[in-house]
């Protein structure tokens, strides 16, 4: 008499990471980033206001005898090719071409950041300088995007569904602070800059630690298990 097969349980499917190697791979990237800029605080915190100066103002400080801008670069590209391994893994899971894109953006504002200085406070305004606001801003605009494109109703076997909420809160606490930190520089420009009233440095810090906590909530998945579909 053959035995009548028994369905297997849910909590007994196979489950695996939904890329490893990214995922550690963005760690690393993330980390490093996060090094440094704690080292630049740290280091610079009497030439740069971290309340009034931006922090690609940090290629203006000096460390001893030496620039500290290769070492602001290396943080840039350090968070760069994290969020490419982030990608990378994106690509791997077959999530939808237009977070891949919108990523890819956010890695290619990151690299003009790293390698064109912001201009000088208080100097006139050059092409550089302005190419460098114009991609930061893209860049932090398309990580929020990408990461509220990518947490879409109706996915339910998708591996960051269950970060779902903390990923879309961090999304729009992202926008907000750009807001905020557009709106304060835009104030700067129209009127006089030595009478500045919005705390830009702050803001801008908050809304780097924003999209830190956005990047790392977007890598868990990839090395968390998850439930083939």
């Amino acid at each position: 008499m053959i035995a009548e097969e028994q369905p297997v349980p849910t909590s007994a499917i196979p489950r695996t990471a939904v890329s490893p190697v990214h995922g550690r791979l963005a760690l690393v990237g993330i980390g490093v980033a996060v090094v440094i800029a704690a080292d630049l605080h740290l280091r610079l915190s009497t030439q740069v206001s971290p309340v009034w100066q931006t922090l690609s103002e940090y290629v203006y400080g000096r460390l001893g005898d030496r620039s500290a801008a290769p070492l602001f670069g290396t943080m840039c590209l350090a968070l760069a090719l994290g969020s490419l391994a982030l990608l990378a893994g994106l690509v791997r899971a077959r999530r939808s071409p237009a977070v891949v894109v919108l990523l890819g953006v956010w890695c290619a504002g990151l690299t003009v950041c790293a390698t064109v200085p912001v201009d000088p406070d208080g100097q006139a305004r050059t092409f550089d300088g302005q190419l460098h606001n114009v991609a930061a801003l893209t860049a932090f605009l398309a990580l929020p995007t990408a990461a509220l494109l990518l947490t879409r109703r109706g996915q339910l076997t998708c591996p960051w569904e269950q970060r779902r909420t903390a990923i879309r809160c961090l999304a729009l606490g992202s926008f907000a602070s750009v807001a905020v930190v557009l709106g304060g520089f835009v104030l700067t420009l129209l009127t006089d800059p030595t009478q500045q009233e919005v705390t830009l440095g702050l803001f801008e810090r908050l809304l780097f630690t924003v999209d830190l906590a956005l990047l790392l909530t977007m890598v868990r998945p990839l090395l968390a298990v998850s439930r083939k579909a």
